[in-house]
């Protein structure tokens, strides 16, 4: 029976909601303890009862909840107690990356509905969050998810970045499975959950999901996932251009564009790397060409104005990198760029403007101070 004297701790919170007959569950990313959890705004905005979990350390729901089962089978067993004890009817388990391997993790043990953004459905592959993130003493009972959600009675709906290779190959792993859709958004990368937020509301993207609703319908989407191919590829590319093996990423992005001469991710790292060897009419191209497909990818519209200044084309950088700041405002390379820019239209105030506030938001002093000296000799 579960116990209802504590509805809270460390590591969960349970909020009831009188006459409901829905939970949902929201599990934590990366780096949550001592009562921080994800999605509480958005929790909080629903009409359900709620449970927030998070596991502490990254251990990716290995070893399940401390002070909520405090093993994976516990932890199983207490959820099955409080769905008791509440009475509900239906059960959601929403998560981000390390928390949306959590949802399916335990949305299979309960045959739940599962809406998971960017995670791991095979633990430490390459490169991978998992591989880099989790501790080595944590031992891995659940490497793969497919054969969780192959044998459960699961309801999963997966959102992925097209511009995260490791979110695409593990959707992709499990996109065939019948009790598996799979959405996937052009010019985003880890996650998607801000993408959702910013451009269609998660609140009201989760309601209607846990309602059983029509989603809004998303230009952004994309359509690599069902490409094993290209997806190998663009892994590929990826795993090269995290060791910065410039002429290998060149190589693999080519097979890449061969399979999809748009993709916005391929033409980003063939662009960048373009950029690192100083070949910068040709990093033009793939950068165009990059930010064409997806205007609203911002890491492509910086390097496209980097590329911009190093052709001398000092306008046409400005408009990316205002672009860039509308979503990220306190990045401060890119304020310091801007600076650079109206310094060469000779508009000073300006270029001291955007240089004072790079500064504020974390930029190399001694940077600043060379800039500054050089608004002085003019």
């Amino acid at each position: 029976m579960f116990d209802a004297s504590s509805l809270e701790g460390k590591h969960f919170k349970i909020v009831e909601r009188a006459g409901s007959k829905r939970l949902m569950v929201f599990l934590a990313g990366t780096d949550k303890t001592d009562g921080k959890f994800d999605f509480w705004h958005v929790g909080n905005a629903q009409a359900s009862h709620l449970l927030f979990l998070n596991n502490g350390r990254n251990e990716w729901y290995q070893q399940g909840i401390p002070d909520f089962g405090g093993s994976h089978a516990g932890t199983v067993q207490r959820l099955k107690e409080l769905i008791d004890y509440l009475q509900v009817e239906e059960v959601f388990f929403i998560g981000v990356s390390m928390g949306g391997y959590g949802a399916v993790l335990y949305g299979a043990e309960l045959g739940a509905n599962v809406l998971a953004f960017g995670y791991d459905t095979k633990l430490k592959i390459e490169g991978s969050r998992s591989q880099k993130r989790m501790p080595k003493d944590i031992p891995v009972v659940y490497p793969d998810l497919r054969p969780l959600i192959e044998s459960s009675s699961v309801k999963v709906l997966q959102i992925a970045g097209e511009c995260d290779a490791l979110d695409l190959m593990a959707a992709s792993h499990v996109r065939d499975l019948p009790n598996v859709e799979t959405i996937t958004l052009t010019g985003v990368g880890h996650g998607g959950a801000p993408f959702i937020k910013e451009h269609y509301g998660l609140t009201e993207f989760v309601q209607v999901w846990a309602e059983g609703g029509k989603l809004p319908e998303i230009a952004e989407v994309g359509d690599s996932v069902g490409k094993p191919a290209l997806i190998n590829a663009i892994y590929s590319t990826f795993l090269a251009f995290k060791d910065k093996q410039w002429e290998k990423v060149e190589v693999e992005a080519g097979k890449a564009l061969e399979l999809d001469v748009r993709h916005e991710y391929s033409n980003y790292m063939m662009g960048v790397s373009l950029l690192e060897r100083k070949l910068v009419p040709r990093a033009l191209t793939s950068l165009l060409i990059s930010v064409g497909s997806a205007p609203h990818y911002h890491g492509a519209r910086y390097r496209l104005g980097r590329a911009l200044m190093l052709s001398k084309r000092h306008t046409c950088a400005k408009v990316h990198f205002l672009a860039y700041l509308k979503s990220n405002p306190t990045a401060h390379i890119v304020l310091m760029m801007l600076s650079d820019v109206y310094v060469v239209e000779g508009k000073l105030e300006l270029a001291e403007k955007y240089l004072l506030a790079a500064l504020e938001h974390g930029a190399d002093r001694e940077k600043i101070d060379v800039r500054l000296k050089r608004f002085a000799a003019v």
